[in-house]
């Protein structure tokens, strides 16, 4: 593979969230290079690693009727860049809703080397 072009990093974003629905640990770790930084933000520490990041994706759980959709909006050379919005019911019946960008790089085989995602959440009580 010589860089990530659209239909690449839409498909990598499908197999994306299909891992979060599933929260199956062979599909999360088909996402990320062996090692792998997964950045949740500015002022939140990363998680290196492909291993740390498949444990701590798995150990949050699916979450209770999770909606997603994702937008790609661009792709240049090995980076791709999305918008996200996400919704599940927490534990306590109200709704949470996320909504993010997400911007990745990828190594010459379209596995993720650098995640990083800026992201607001929404909490609407029961």
């Amino acid at each position: 593979m010589r860089g990530m072009d659209l239909d690449a990093f839409q498909g990598w974003l499908r197999r994306y969230f299909d891992a979060w629905a599933s929260n199956d640990p062979v599909e999360v770790s088909s996402l990320f290079a062996v090692d792998a930084v997964y950045s949740y933000g500015p002022f939140r520490e990363v998680t290196r690693g492909r291993d740390a990041i498949v444990r701590a994706w798995v150990e949050g759980g699916v979450p209770n009727e999770l909606r997603t959709d994702v937008e790609p909006i661009a792709v240049s050379g090995d980076r791709g860049v999305a918008h996200w919005r996400v919704a599940f019911r927490h534990d306590a019946g109200g709704v949470v809703e996320l909504d993010g960008i997400l911007v990745c790089d990828f190594d010459t085989a379209g596995r993720c080397v650098l995640h990083r995602e800026w992201y607001d959440r929404l909490e609407t009580p029961a």
